[in-house]
């Protein structure tokens, strides 16, 4: 309890959306995968590196980062340290939804170890099977014959915006919703934002589109989103709803916590969740980083590539000054 306390006001206090009353750049970590990558960077951004603990980092890089980035920390991706399976809030599997909320009470403590004040999550999906972090273990199940009537693109496994109103889609909504409620204030009480993020819109992920989350938003005082401009990009190709647009309906719930901005080449007939840099050729850049510049959200780099150079588009946007 002492140590939970103590992390609670690190995070009220520290580098985190709401506890300085301003926004925060930072970059995910899940570009950085040796100590060495995260000493390169702090080299290049210098005293003002502030970080997201990524949902591929393992406990022994934790231990090895922490003298480093404590303190410097605004936000945690479930699982943290990183897990075999991602949480499937949505299973109807006690034993699956047991051991999700195992993993995001070990994520909150390290949330708090660090001192973040936000911890980003991925929902659930629409299976009662435990959902592998790894995508190579991941695909089969999301290959399995029951997904692939809701399959409108083959490329990607894309599903259409029927897809969240389909009677295989909905239980499973309802069942994450339910419990992403129970977790919020139970993060809440420690301190912590809990921010669902809007997914991909491949068959067999959960939340999507603008307005599922906005019913998100709405559902309590104490979850929070984490809106994901890239995956928000696909979805609108896949959906056909004006993209600009969409990101300043999620903005305008007011419940957006953390921003995760990275770009890809995704077109109309063309998926992909590339997780590229902020300047891919025909992404919308200064018009996405004008929106969310306005809002108090923290500002999070999740490219895979150049994250020093896109760090530094991110905090010219911040300061309102010319990107490009």
């Amino acid at each position: 309890m002492q140590h939970e306390e103590h992390g609670a006001e690190m995070a009220r206090n520290g580098w985190a959306s709401g506890g300085r009353g301003e926004a925060v750049t930072g970059v995910s970590l899940v570009g950085m995968k040796s100590l060495e990558a995260i000493e390169g960077y702090i080299d290049e951004i210098g005293p003002n590196a502030r970080f997201e603990l990524s949902y591929q980092m393992s406990a022994e890089l934790l231990a090895q980062a922490a003298p480093l980035i404590r303190g410097r920390v605004v936000s945690a991706h479930a699982c943290c340290p990183s897990t075999e399976f991602f949480p499937n809030l949505a299973s109807a599997d006690p034993s699956v939804v047991a051991q999700s909320l195992t993993d995001m009470e070990t994520t909150l403590e390290t949330a708090l170890g660090f001192g973040a004040g936000i911890v980003v999550l991925h929902a659930g999906y629409v299976t009662d099977l435990a959902m592998p972090s790894s995508y190579a273990a991941r695909k089969p199940i999301l290959s399995r014959p029951e997904f692939l009537n809701d399959v409108r693109h083959a490329d990607g496994a894309i599903c259409g915006p029927e897809y969240r109103a389909s009677p295989g889609y909905i239980p499973y909504a309802e069942r994450a919703k339910e419990r992403l409620v129970a977790l919020a204030r139970r993060y809440a009480r420690a301190g912590v934002r809990l921010a669902v993020e809007n997914l991909n819109p491949r068959v067999g992920y959960l939340f999507h589109s603008p307005e599922e989350m906005l019913e998100l938003a709405a559902l309590d005082p104490d979850l929070w989103l984490c809106l994901d401009v890239g995956h928000l990009y696909i979805t609108s190709f896949a959906f056909g709803f004006d993209y600009l647009e969409g990101l300043k309906t999620i903005i305008g719930s007011g419940k957006v916590a953390s921003c995760h901005l990275h770009a890809n080449s995704s077109e109309p007939g063309r998926y992909r969740d590339d997780h590229s840099s902020l300047k891919e050729q025909g992404f919308p850049l200064e018009e996405v980083l004008k929106i969310v510049a306005a809002s108090r959200a923290n500002l999070i780099v999740e490219a895979v590539e150049d994250l020093a150079g896109n760090t530094r588009i991110v905090q010219k946007a911040a300061a309102g000054r010319e990107i490009l």
